[in-house]
């Protein structure tokens, strides 16, 4: 039996011109992302400005900083092949904390799209009768259920916490690709229902705001983000796959990580005031539609205290 292990290390690929210059593209694109997840999670987190889907935004943007700031790191053996070489111990961490951060953005990027297709067809559910603190315990339920994933597939398919084991490797690998599988279908059904309901309501208003960004961040993770997912699963469940598309799949996931924070802001700005109006107004506007809501469920339950007393 093989043993399956989290380790990622690169398939002997031959260091051309062309290898090369992907590995710098990526290195590029993460460092960019860095800065770019770096300063949404700033705007965020010192904000007052609250509403259920900026703090998806914070969690996403954190589960991003995390995975680029890996990400470089893993990538600089392969940019450097003869000089420079990581101890087995740093190469598995960094590809165990990797997965994790993946998973953690692919399931919070999930639940943005399962919630964003229920407040557009039941609003009213959504205004007066939605949990109040929903997103937050989404989110944290979110960080944990993925941490006890990769702790168990750290402890069945490395040996930090002893001898691993083949078989419960290969069967929580196997439970990861359905569980991709499943956020991935989930995430296509909650997205064409909402673009379905945007595109088809009785005034057919073209969509802006935060459905537009769930419907982009949707897009980008099928074309961009999916690959590194299939890679891994590739890897760990001996799939055969092209030798290229090692490097293509370190390329589209520094994409996805990094050009989050560019859509969040080409869909905030306004047209002809771009790079004149602050970043954390052009971030509000990006959530524009929910902000509407969260006034209104706030004006209505100030009134019902009112009514009240």
């Amino acid at each position: 039996c093989v043993l399956l292990t989290l380790h990622d290390d690169a398939p002997q690929l031959p260091q051309g011109a062309f290898n090369l210059v992907i590995l710098a593209l990526t290195e590029l694109l993460s460092l960019g992302g860095l800065l770019g997840n770096g300063v949404v999670l700033w705007l965020l987190s010192c904000n007052v400005y609250r509403n259920p889907f900026s703090i998806y935004l914070l969690d996403v943007a954190c589960a991003d900083l995390i995975f680029l700031g890996c990400h470089m790191v893993a990538v600089v053996p392969d940019l450097l092949p003869h000089q420079l070489t990581f101890p087995g111990f740093v190469q598995t961490s960094l590809a165990t904390l990797r997965f994790f951060c993946y998973i953690v953005g692919l399931s919070l990027l999930a639940a943005i799209s399962i919630e964003q297709c229920l407040a557009t067809l039941f609003p009213a559910w959504y205004l007066c009768r939605r949990p109040r603190h929903l997103t937050t315990c989404v989110c944290a339920l979110a960080w944990a259920l993925c941490l006890l994933l990769d702790l168990l597939l750290s402890g069945a398919c490395t040996e930090f916490f002893g001898e691993p084991s083949g078989h419960l490797c290969r069967t929580l690998w196997l439970v990861v690709a359905a569980l991709l599988g499943a956020l991935c279908c989930a995430m296509c059904l909650a997205s064409l229902l909402l673009l379905l309901r945007v595109e088809r309501g009785p005034q057919r208003p073209q969509p802006r705001g935060f459905p537009a960004l769930v419907l982009l961040a949707v897009l980008l993770f099928l074309f961009c983000g999916l690959p590194f997912g299939i890679y891994w699963l590739s890897r760990n469940l001996h799939w055969h796959i092209p030798h290229y598309f090692y490097h293509f799949s370190f390329l589209m996931a520094a994409v996805h990580s990094s050009t989050k924070p560019a859509a969040y802001f080409c869909l905030g700005s306004t047209q002809g005031r771009r790079l004149r109006e602050p970043l954390r107004l052009v971030l509000q506007r990006a959530l524009g539609d929910e902000a509407e809501l969260g006034a209104g469920r706030e004006a209505s339950q100030r009134g019902l205290v009112d009514m009240t007393a």
